[in-house]
């Protein structure tokens, strides 16, 4: 629908608003309800004003706005200037009130009418009466037949014939009755991961010659870890050939993503014509692929090239009117596909507008994930398929994030979760080119996981011996000094590797200290840690222990494992 609402006013309301302007009134004034106090009449054409005839407007009722009209059980006009003129309504404590900030209509007498009133006669059955009631019913009429002709414009509104008209703008004709259709089923190739978007009107074929060809009558998305969908099809022409099933098993054009294509069931003709809800439907996607000029026909157009991932669109790119820039993504670089990106764009932009087009920025990501298994854990083929599994779900995630979108750890530690062996996962994060840094997309770039992933050890939910298995989480503030020529980055590194080394060693009964984990890292070359300044904290089944350079000690419980989860190296003071 567009901005400018027609909404054809009821007999009565007509009637009413007659009858008012006949007798010396002024009808449909629209005021603002105030946030508190009363409603201050000062802005009315027609102040000041004698008596309000009718007042409406919208009240909350349980949380939803419901239309009301208030009557004089709800407000009382009053004076607050002592002029003996009312100038504000006051709502009564007791009685419905408008929803603050809303609009409401006014009708009113002002004290001093203009003209004389030449027709007093307004009793039902009375020949003003009735004349104006017959004029109100014409006009109230022609406001349903103008409320008709807006609705009949638009695709959301528009029945029947009308609405034929509609699509017809895009190339789009109802399906008639005894038309052919078919349900066809899409599959993803197994090395894909993320979305997959079949826009409607892609076309599949058989083996026949000449080949009898469907097309699809909707949009279709395989979301990320999705292996198949079904849409409906429609053949290309009343009389396209009825196929058996398994017969569609090719595309006309490739989609990038997709492998298998094939009708469970074999094709059949619809007995009555295509109803307005499903011209509607199959409407809509059209216009997305039809349109030009808009972003989303930009947004649809790219994402339907094979080989395309993601995009993202940006209107005033630095402030600069007149540029659309689009950071595409792409599966791997491919010239033919940015090719192709290009002449797509210039048969959608706008006249006069430059699309400025670059491909996404790749960040690489190392993705650690580190599994509690349920009962006493698995191993060997089994444990592999519940890596590999996990590997599979958190990859397809990463890889269909857009440009520049947040990277959601519950997300990540749901997809590892779906597999009823898992029972917890923690998920970690690095760039190679920064590891000490966060993982976040910044607008225009999109991840380049990396494979395989790195799964320590994972921890049994229960030891062979029934004990419950418990995680201790080991945060460490290690303040260094650093060799000569030795980053902070290699230090930093070095670090992680010789802690996850040095805690996996710790079983039941054994002491964590300070020392002991300094005395693990003294044998390293590129730094030395500074003990007075350093500091570790354990968190274990909701306790915490500090650990300083000479005091504390964490005795390992059974059947619990220690695991690094926060690491800060910095250079230590002087």
């Amino acid at each position: 629908m567009s901005g400018l609402e027609y909404t054809p006013r009821p007999y009565a309301d007509i009637v009413r608003d007659l009858l008012t302007t006949l007798t010396g009134g002024t009808v449909r004034e629209a005021v603002t309800a105030p946030v508190a106090g009363p409603l201050v009449l000062d802005r009315l054409a027609s102040r000041p004003i004698r008596r309000v005839s009718h007042l409406e407007g919208v009240t909350d009722v349980g949380g939803t706005p419901v239309p009301v009209r208030f009557t004089d059980a709800d407000f009382d006009l009053a004076d607050t200037d002592n002029d003996g003129k009312p100038d504000v309504v006051v709502f009564r404590d007791n009685g419905r009130k408008p929803i603050p900030g809303t609009t409401l209509t006014v009708n009113y007498y002002p004290v001093q009418i203009a003209r004389p009133v030449p027709l007093t006669d307004l009793n039902v059955g009375s020949v003003v009466r009735t004349v104006l009631e017959t004029f109100a019913r014409e006009i109230a009429q022609e406001e349903q037949y103008l409320d008709l002709i807006y609705r009949s414009a638009f695709l959301d509104t528009a029945e029947g014939a009308a609405l034929d008209k509609v699509v017809a703008l895009i190339g789009v004709t109802r399906l008639p009755a005894r038309h052919p259709l078919v349900e066809v089923r899409f599959g993803r190739n197994a090395t894909t991961g993320g979305k997959i978007t079949i826009p409607t009107g892609t076309v599949i074929t058989d083996a026949a010659t000449p080949p009898a060809r469907y097309r699809t009558i909707s949009d279709l998305t395989l979301e990320a870890g999705e292996q198949s969908r079904s849409v409906p099809a429609a053949g290309i022409a009343v009389d396209t050939g009825m196929v058996a099933a398994g017969a569609l098993d090719r595309l006309e054009t490739t989609i990038g993503g997709i492998s298998t294509v094939t009708n469970p069931a074999a094709a059949y003709r619809e007995s009555a014509a295509e109803t307005d809800d499903a011209l509607r439907r199959r409407a809509k996607g059209a216009l997305h692929g039809s349109v030009c000029g808009t972003l989303d026909a930009l947004r649809f157009g790219i994402l339907s090239i094979p080989g395309v991932k993601a995009v993202e669109l940006t209107e005033w790119p630095d402030g600069q009117a007149g540029v659309v820039r689009a950071a595409v993504a792409y599966d791997r670089p491919d010239p033919a596909v940015e090719k192709e990106v290009r002449r797509r764009i210039d048969e959608l932009r706008p006249a006069g507008i430059r699309v400025d087009t670059r491909a996404a920025g790749r960040r690489s990501v190392r993705v650690n994930v580190t599994l509690v298994l349920a009962g006493t854990g698995v191993s060997g083929a089994e444990l592999n398929r519940v890596t590999g599994g996990v590997e599979e779900r958190v990859a397809a995630k990463l890889a269909a994030l857009e440009p520049g979108a947040v990277i959601r750890p519950a997300v990540l530690t749901a997809a590892a979760l779906a597999d009823p062996l898992v029972v917890d996962a923690a998920i970690t994060l690095t760039d190679p080119s920064a590891p000490g840094a966060p993982v976040v997309l910044q607008s225009g770039d999109v991840l380049d996981v990396l494979r395989p992933f790195e799964f320590p050890t994972p921890q049994a939910e229960r030891t062979p011996t029934g004990v419950v298995a418990t995680t201790g989480d080991v945060d460490l503030v290690l303040p260094v000094q650093l060799q000569p020529g030795v980053t902070l980055d290699d230090a930093t590194i070095a670090i992680r590797l010789a802690v996850d080394a040095y805690l996996a060693t710790l079983g039941p009964g054994t002491s964590l200290t300070l020392a002991a984990v300094a005395s693990a890292l003294q044998s390293s070359p590129l730094f030395g840690v500074v003990r007075e300044q350093a500091g570790i904290v354990v968190e274990s089944s909701g306790q915490f222990v500090q650990l300083l350079d000479g005091q504390g000690s964490y005795i390992v419980a059974a059947g619990e494992q220690l695991r690094q989860r926060t690491l800060d190296v910095h250079e230590a003071l002087s």
